[in-house]
């Protein structure tokens, strides 16, 4: 399926241009990548990322601010998903006092960019819908790097959703593979998903898993569903950031679905491999979306324009 892309390709192009090849989005060089890529992060334009692991996992708007109901406060008895669980499951942005590395300050500038997005107060530039093209691209690593990274800076506080589920998602990952989530606040739609949510050790951030097999109800939810069911968690929850982990877009049609109620998309890209032809395919599915951040995984830069050739922003010893 392909639809016509109003000024897509402009976004495409300019990502392109970044490696003088009108073709594909990169032409990398043989043998070790460097060991300091940069970052640029512009609205409507790439971010280039350090060549950081692809998390290796084990096997609508709201309503109008005068009539939202009061926040239900969020369950706290719900056991806390550990700081090393979701390093094991692929997350670098680790609060650290002043510990600062490149990573971490390439995820900060998707942060901000993010956060520039949401100009005003509306529910549907509170949903941020993170996709690729293809499987393997980086977009389960980016969307909880992206997720903690804003929960850390205390400026927001952020819900995870798993809307991808297949099996060695971040639910997987986080142990919550047998947990009840997203499937089942889409099977019932008075459910307001508060009791669903999973608390974490990173203070303002919590956990919706996809949410095991539900009795009675389709095996697998349709984008639709998840649509209602992401906007009704939304209304619930007027204060926080909704960062939705979506099967890659030309896979599924789920991201699609989610577009249309979704304030901004992150379309992850693995520079390396992916084509550009797919890019514009995948950027054509989220047209529905009013904005779109082309996000470059796995680029190998020079040193010389990299976050770190700064100087080392460690703990300094006493003498």
């Amino acid at each position: 399926m392909s639809m016509p892309s109003r000024g897509r390709a402009h976004l495409v192009e300019r990502a392109a241009e970044a490696f003088s090849d009108p073709n594909a989005f990169t032409a990398r060089q043989p043998g070790p990548a460097p060991e300091d890529p940069p970052a640029k992060l512009l609205e409507g334009q790439a971010l280039r990322l350090p060549e950081a692991p692809v998390a290796r996992l084990p096997g609508a708007d709201a309503e109008a601010p005068g009539n939202r109901r009061p926040e239900a406060p969020v369950p706290p008895a719900k056991p806390a998903i550990a700081i090393s669980t979701m390093v094991s499951a692929g997350l670098t942005a680790v609060p650290s006092g002043s510990q600062r590395s490149r990573v971490v300050e390439e995820l900060a500038l998707a942060q901000q960019q993010v956060l520039r997005g949401m100009e005003d107060t509306g529910g549907r530039n509170r949903v941020v819908l993170v996709t690729s093209a293809r499987p393997g691209e980086g977009k389960t690593f980016i969307a909880l790097n992206l997720a903690a990274s804003m929960a850390n800076s205390g400026t927001r506080k952020v819900v995870l959703v798993d809307v991808d589920g297949k099996r060695g998602s971040i639910s997987d990952a986080l142990g919550l593979g047998e947990a009840a989530g997203l499937r089942q606040l889409a099977a019932s739609p008075q459910e307001r998903g508060l009791p669903l949510l999973q608390t974490t050790e990173i203070r303002n951030l919590l956990v919706l898993p996809y949410g095991r097999a539900v009795a009675d109800a389709a095996h697998v939810p349709s984008g639709t569903q998840l649509a209602e069911a992401i906007t009704r968690l939304a209304r619930s929850l007027p204060d926080h950031v909704l960062v939705l982990d979506t099967p890659p877009s030309l896979s599924t049609s789920d991201a699609n679905a989610l577009s249309a109620m979704a304030g901004q998309v992150v379309m992850v890209v693995d520079a390396g491999r992916t084509q550009r032809s797919e890019v514009e395919a995948a950027l054509d599915m989220m047209e529905a979306c009013p904005l779109l951040q082309l996000l470059l995984n796995r680029v190998s830069m020079t040193a010389s324009d990299s976050f770190g050739a700064y100087g080392d922003y460690g703990m300094r010893h006493a003498k």
